[in-house]
């Protein structure tokens, strides 16, 4: 038989080409539909083994996390000190929906409390600073946000809000009055509590003025302009940008903190599990500070920070937890805790009032907690406020901590003790009326 164009012949039959062409197409979509699974169970089998399998259908906790070097960066190992806290808290929670996920963790470079609050997705946003959402007219538009819409977290870390100053600037923190009539450069996202909490009321009574500028940079800038006396910002980053621009010596953090600030998780209020979340991550959070893991997590991140400009160590390492590495090489170097206090003044101070008694007495509560948990910065901090107000026993507090006996008694191997500013500060306290304080200056005096 003869063949037209584009036709064959096979065992007597003829068959067109374009026919002929399908059937084998068939016959290939047909052959890997039957081997490919078995190629994928072998290689099931052969790369992930029933556990990984397991592990790979698991439910994570979601985190989005926003790149604050050095706290928390994509590039930091284990994604910085803030991520590897909370995976740590996390890996400790009992029995429940939470119990033993895997966290997966999405950076972001843009504004947090959006994607926080638009996408499902997330489970937890952070960091975060803390806020004191009972003050909404010290709140920044993003804090108000927060504070509307999610739940904090117990603080994560407690770090030290520093004031930076040019190197060669008259201007010193060393007292409260002596910031007054100063333009304080400060981040948009920042609330004013730092200025106006615990009675202060700086901004609100226009004591101080506040320059808003959206990042850290920009605060470097305006303070290198004279636009401001300095810029505020917690100790880590404000060294950091610092360092990064080649400014180190340019710029002196005051011996003096603002104030104490703690970073932050928050879970929207519209997570279907957020309370119970977030109470994991409290659980979790406590039990890690309870053990020697903790200190060993920020001693592990924050080493790097440890020999800063004039080799002063980063105060954030004082407010974390005692520093104790079991078995390790390197020591780390004595404290010298900021702030260092001002002279104690020399003469009686007035009858405390029932209002300021009341107040001075939260802030010394508010300080014997923060020593229990080793965090001695902000321990004198609320001390040395709470003995302004006339409160012989914070006094007595704010004193011990530079005291070397009463460190020793309070296992505080790691802090620098300062028999100078101890004897000033008891000596305070006899001035209020404490009984014992003439005690301990005459240890001090016959050591």
């Amino acid at each position: 038989m003869r063949l037209g164009p584009g036709e064959t012949s096979a065992a007597g039959a003829t068959i067109s080409t374009k026919r002929l062409y399908a059937m084998r197409r068939f016959l290939v979509l047909a052959a890997s539909g039957i081997f490919a699974p078995l190629v994928l169970l072998a290689h099931a089998q052969g790369q992930g083994r029933p556990e990984a399998i397991e592990a790979a259908q698991k439910p994570k906790v979601r985190v989005l996390a926003i790149g604050r070097t050095p706290l928390a960066d994509a590039h930091l190992p284990e994604g910085g000190v803030i991520v590897a806290l909370v995976r740590g808290s996390l890996s400790r929670t009992g029995p429940g929906d939470f119990a033993g996920r895997e966290i997966e963790v999405r950076w972001t470079s843009a504004a947090l409390t959006q994607l926080a609050l638009s996408d499902p997705s997330i489970d937890i946003s952070l960091p975060l600073g803390g806020a004191d959402c009972e003050q909404p007219n010290d709140l920044s538009q993003a804090s108000a946000v927060l504070c509307d819409n999610t739940t904090f977290s117990d603080p994560i870390l407690q770090v030290v809000m520093g004031v930076f100053t040019p190197s060669d600037s008259t201007f010193k923190f060393d007292t409260d009055e002596s910031i007054f009539g100063k333009t304080i450069c400060l981040l948009q996202e920042h609330d004013l509590s730092a200025f106006n909490a615990d009675g202060r009321n700086w901004v609100s009574y226009k004591r101080v003025a506040v320059l808003r500028r959206p990042t850290l940079l920009d605060c470097v800038a305006s303070v290198q302009a004279r636009e401001a006396h300095a810029f505020v910002a917690t100790d880590l980053e404000g060294r950091y940008v610092l360092g990064r621009l080649g400014l180190t010596e340019l710029f002196a953090m005051q011996a003096r903190p603002l104030a104490t600030r703690g970073v932050h998780a928050v879970v929207s209020r519209e997570h279907p599990q957020g309370s119970e979340l977030i109470s994991v991550l409290n659980r979790g959070l406590k039990e890690l500070k309870q053990s020697e893991a903790y200190s060993a997590i920020v001693q592990k991140h924050l080493m790097r920070l440890w020999d800063g400009p004039a080799g002063v160590p980063s105060t954030a390492m004082a407010a974390a937890a005692p520093l104790t590495i079991p078995g390790a090489e390197v020591r780390p170097k004595p404290l010298t805790v900021a702030p260092p206090v001002r002279q104690a003044p020399k003469v009686a101070a007035p009858a405390i009032g029932p209002g300021d008694r009341d107040r001075a007495l939260r802030f010394l509560k508010k300080g014997d907690e923060e020593l229990a948990d080793g965090r001695v910065a902000p321990a004198r901090l609320l001390y040395e406020r709470a003995a302004e107000m006339g409160l012989a026993r914070a006094a007595m507090a704010l004193a011990a901590t530079y005291d070397a006996a009463e460190l020793a008694r309070l296992n505080l191997w790691n802090v620098q003790p300062d028999a100078a500013q101890a004897r000033r500060w008891y000596e305070h306290a006899l001035s209020l009326g404490a009984e014992d304080a003439g005690e301990r200056l005459q240890r001090l005096g016959a050591k």
